[in-house]
């Protein structure tokens, strides 16, 4: 389909002034699962009021959470700094190492930040590589990997859990001075990878700086190291917080959540704590502690986080509005060879003749030639449009014809593509009329939008599962159209039930429409397959699961010891409604909000509660959910994969809807017990029954007998001409 005209999204260039005099650098959102209790919508709106301008979010080893990142900074006019907090492994060790040893085998800490376009597309590469060929225990990516995609990055490393930081924090612990030497090896490596290529850049802008934090007796025990490290190696330095949830009084509920993650108690003495102090503080707060703490040295590390924030608050462009779907060519079949519905082969079986047509037609997928000009792309891609418009065209004229009716001594219906002609037939009357004009606004329709090459798409990979016998039939709007009907994409006549096709799309929507298929479970991973092979690039999708007000009651109630049944009467008091929350249920409901005023451990428990409520949990995949296209999925999305899968099970970091929002094109292959059922039914009839108890089986005798005597030479055939059998399912009529 033509690529439209892009309209990326994106903050201006001409970014305004970083405001605060601090901007947070180092900061995790709810996206670090159980770990950050960060709610991307409450953070970009606390660091407005904080009366700061730009803020990042660096998630441990993944993007999950960057496009809701992005567009919440959009909405509230708050620039954006994409990052990630990445796993690396120890020096010598490729990611693909999976041996055990018991020293940082899930990698060190190392934050990075997207300076411009080419840094973002390489933490879409290192965050897709982590997971897809580094993961063990945490999503790895290793040094030569880093080196290769280090262009347009800023590093920042020092914290605990960084490489540098645990080496010094060892030196610190022993004083052997080999631990000395490992942290300035590393240090030289970072500085040399992040600040090559930049001397042509204007002064002033190292890609590598060393991290100061001061929150916990460790961390505060090597920044005097920290602060050697990088005099003796005139090493920027920056300070950060670490911060983890929003406000101080939330530490309480971000502990609640660490428990929920680890599956510990809150009265657990040996359990993991984090300090009180990695919250999102203001900007003052930040410069009286480290001003305060290391003066001078101090100021300079607060004004980095500025410098830093010039160079990359706003600077990353998402592709929003862009279409990234697959374009398609058909190689169109001569039109005086194809099979036509009288010939004698099919015996009157308009199905059997409908599955012969559409077997010679090819849809194969297409890519513009690298190095082809603007005016090349333009003439190939309208030749594709064209192919496709022409195609489906074809396909649904001949698939009218198996619709609605051709026979011995009737023409074929034909249904016009000029705009202007009119549809006829030798049968059918003015209903047949309104079925043909209908078929006929509604090609023009989607060749206008450019959608023929994604009904042609659907169309491909059903057609092919159908010939293999893995029956597939439409739901949702997609059911509302008459080329979907005549398809063979659904089975309700859309004129005959007074399905809508405005419900799918019309003219003045912008949306791109969208079509479930539902799949006989047997050969559903069969049909993916096929357009795995066929297009190249194919992901199925992830979705995350949420802490809704019933699952974190029950959840803090677990981690504060409450009894069972005690939690399970407090759950159930809220209703089971759409979208209620906590604060609405002590609205709705007089018990449970007597119950928060009057015991102060159900006061805490939902107090708690409501904090982490709406958070991401988990992550899993989507159930039906497929992204198709025709370029290398980790050049627009972040790739991942769950632990253990198989290497072709590629799963987007960004859920289904983000997805298109990035002009992905979203499928969903949704496997179906009941039709794997039906199908198996129909085999067993085939295998038990003759051809006459299939016949009388539905009351339909007579008609077989009569067909006999009126057409001998169908004796033997599975079929009486003129009349459907009666396992030809796709053509009832459902009277």
């Amino acid at each position: 389909m033509p690529s439209p005209v892009p309209q990326v999204v994106a903050p201006s260039e001409a970014a305004p002034a970083i405001q605060g005099g601090f901007v947070h650098l180092h900061l995790h959102s709810e996206f670090s699962l159980l770990d950050g209790g960060n709610r991307i919508d409450k953070l970009v709106k606390r660091v407005k009021e904080l009366g700061m301008n730009a803020v990042a979010v660096t998630d441990h080893g993944n993007l999950f959470g960057a496009a809701t990142f992005f567009l919440a900074c959009k909405e509230h006019g708050v620039l954006p700094i994409l990052g990630v907090e990445a796993y690396v492994t120890p020096p010598g060790r490729p990611r693909t190492d999976r041996t055990f040893t018991g020293v940082s085998d899930g990698g060190y800490h190392l934050v990075l930040l997207a300076e411009n376009q080419k840094g973002w597309e390489n933490l879409l590469v290192l965050c897709s590589e982590a997971y897809l060929t580094g993961f063990y225990f945490k999503p790895r990516i290793d040094r030569d990997l880093l080196e290769k995609h280090s262009e347009g990055l800023v590093a920042i490393n020092g914290h605990l859990g960084s490489e540098i930081g645990e080496h010094l924090l060892a030196y610190e612990r022993s004083g052997d001075a080999k631990h000395w030497e490992k942290a300035v090896e590393s240090a030289q490596w970072h500085a040399r990878v992040f600040n090559q290529g930049r001397a042509a850049r204007a002064a002033g802008a190292p890609g590598f700086f060393v991290e100061l934090q001061h929150h916990v007796l460790e961390q505060n025990s090597i920044n005097k190291h920290l602060i050697r490290l990088a005099k003796e190696l005139d090493l920027p330095l920056v300070c950060d917080n670490d911060s983890h949830f929003l406000k101080k009084e939330d530490h309480d509920a971000h502990d609640t959540l660490i428990c929920i993650s680890t599956g510990k108690v809150k009265n657990d003495p040996d359990r993991m704590r984090y300090p009180e102090e990695i919250y999102v503080k203001s900007p003052e707060e930040m410069r009286s502690l480290f001003e305060g703490e290391y003066g001078e040295i101090g100021r300079i590390a607060i004004e980095n986080t500025v410098k830093i924030a010039e160079r990359c608050a706003g600077k990353v462009k998402l592709p929003l509005g862009v279409s990234h779907a697959p374009m398609v060519r058909v190689k169109l079949p001569d039109a005086k060879k194809l099979p036509k519905p009288d010939d004698d082969e099919f015996g009157g079986d308009l199905t059997a003749w409908y599955k012969a047509y559409c077997a010679r037609f090819e849809v194969t997928p297409f890519i513009t030639p690298p190095g082809a000009s603007d005016d090349e792309r333009k003439k190939l891609d309208a030749e594709a449009k064209s192919e496709c418009d022409e195609a489906l065209r074809m396909l649904a004229e001949a698939g009218f014809v198996w619709r609605y009716g051709s026979g011995p001594g009737t023409a074929t219906l034909r249904v016009a593509s000029d705009s202007d002609a009119k549809p006829h037939a030798e049968r059918g009357g003015a209903q047949t009329d309104e079925k043909a004009a209908r078929l006929r606004r509604e090609l023009k329709i989607l060749a206008d939008k450019g959608i023929s090459a994604y009904f042609l798409i659907v169309w491909d990979f059903v057609n092919w599962g159908r010939q293999r016998s893995i029956p597939a039939l439409a739901r949702g709007s997609g059911v509302g159209t008459m080329v979907g009907y005549v398809l063979g994409l659904s089975n309700a006549c859309p004129v005959r039930y007074g399905l809508l096709f405005e419900r799918f799309t019309d003219p003045d929507r912008s949306e791109y429409p969208d079509i479930d298929i539902d799949l006989c479970q047997d050969g559903r991973a069969e049909v993916i397959d096929y357009v795995r092979q066929k297009y190249g690039h194919v992901a199925q999708i992830i979705t995350f699961g949420t802490l809704k007000a019933r699952a974190a009651v029950r959840d803090v109630a677990r981690v504060m010891e409450i009894p069972l049944a005690e939690a399970d009467k407090l759950a159930k008091m809220i209703p089971e409604q759409l979208g209620m929350t906590l604060d609405q249920a002590l609205v709705d409901e007089p018990e449970l909000k007597k119950l928060y005023d009057s015991d102060p451990r159900i006061t805490k428990l939902i107090d708690n509660a409501r904090t982490i409520e709406g958070q991401a949990r988990h992550a899993s995949v989507h159930a039906a959910g497929v992204i198709v296209a025709t370029r290398p999925l980790h050049e627009i999305v972040p790739l991942y994969k769950q632990s253990g899968a198989a290497d072709h099970e590629i799963v987007t970091q960004w859920d289904g809807p983000t997805c298109e929002k990035v002009g992905l094109l979203k499928m969903d292959f949704l496997g179906l017990r009941t039709l794997s059922v039906i199908e198996r039914a129909k085999a067993l009839i085939r295998e038990t029954l003759d051809e006459r108890a299939v016949w009388e089986a539905v009351g339909r005798g007579a008609e077989f007998e009569v067909s006999r005597k009126t057409d001998p030479r169908h004796f033997d055939t599975s079929a009486p001409r003129h009349l459907s059998h009666p396992l030809d399912l796709d053509r009832l009529t459902f009277d």
